[in-house]
């Protein structure tokens, strides 16, 4: 089964050589694209891999969904699956199953999605992250969050919902071996310096009007630890923060 892997970065110093740094274990630096959306910030000057130019004014979640629509259509067309992801996410099967590269090896669906789980920076008992070391092993816990349960690994075109969280037509087809680790607040002052990063670039008045990536633009210190500690994204669907240890069977793999 030949495979690719496709993601799409602005200005990201810290996800994306941790992005890189994951997924390079599996695929070539010829089966590795990302779409840079004119990244100013030199975090794509390192790493081998496929770049992909793309211009638009804003930040634009529809604009981008669509866009990455288009990539992993033309990307199967010359290969069998291809995993599409955000640069602040790890998809990996259960360390007691096999490796990112056996599951995609072995895979015969038309799509599948991840269970999401979101790490947490608890700072009242962890140091800020050393990304000269490997990641989860400075962290404890994570959070079951099933609105991050995204279809991201497929051998057929999907047409996502804005933000890839699911299928425009509502199909599931989740595989409890496989998980989605969301490094978002995986420490507390890189995420906020993120959130900061992302409002120097204008918001496409849709998404601000419908909410969408909301927790994007909360960058004032307050409403951003009451955001960070105390708000799913998906409260609506009646998702928690509730912090679970993660086992360590995952600390070795990022």
């Amino acid at each position: 089964m030949s495979s690719a892997v496709v993601t799409m970065v602005y200005d990201e110093p810290v996800f994306f050589p941790l992005w890189h740094r994951y997924y390079s274990r599996f695929f070539g630096p010829a089966d590795m694209y990302v779409i840079d959306h004119q990244t100013t910030d030199g975090s794509l000057d390192e790493g081998e891999f496929v770049r992909m130019e793309a211009e638009h004014p804003s930040n634009d979640r529809i604009w981008r969904t669509r866009l990455v629509e288009d990539v992993q259509r033309q990307l199967l067309e010359r290969y069998d699956v291809v995993l599409t992801t955000d640069v602040d996410e790890i998809v990996a099967p259960d360390p007691s199953v096999g490796t990112l590269a056996d599951y995609l090896r072995s895979f015969e669906d038309d799509f599948v999605n991840c269970l999401g789980y979101e790490v947490l920076h608890r700072t009242d008992s962890e140091p800020p992250l050393d990304l000269g070391r490997p990641i989860l092993g400075q962290r404890g816990y994570w959070f079951r969050n099933p609105g991050y349960d995204k279809p991201l690994i497929a051998t057929v075109p999907i047409r996502w919902v804005p933000g890839f969280h699911q299928r425009e037509d509502g199909l599931i087809n989740r595989d409890p071996d496989l998980r989605l680790i969301h490094l978002h607040r995986i420490d507390f002052e890189l995420c906020l310096e993120r959130h900061r990063t992302r409002v120097s670039r204008p918001s496409d008045p849709l998404d601000v009007a419908a909410g969408r990536g909301y927790q994007n633009r909360i960058v004032e210190r307050a409403p951003f630890t009451e955001w960070f500690y105390g708000d799913s994204c998906f409260e609506e669907l009646g998702v928690r923060i509730a912090p679970e240890p993660i086992p360590l069977r995952w600390k070795s793999l990022l």
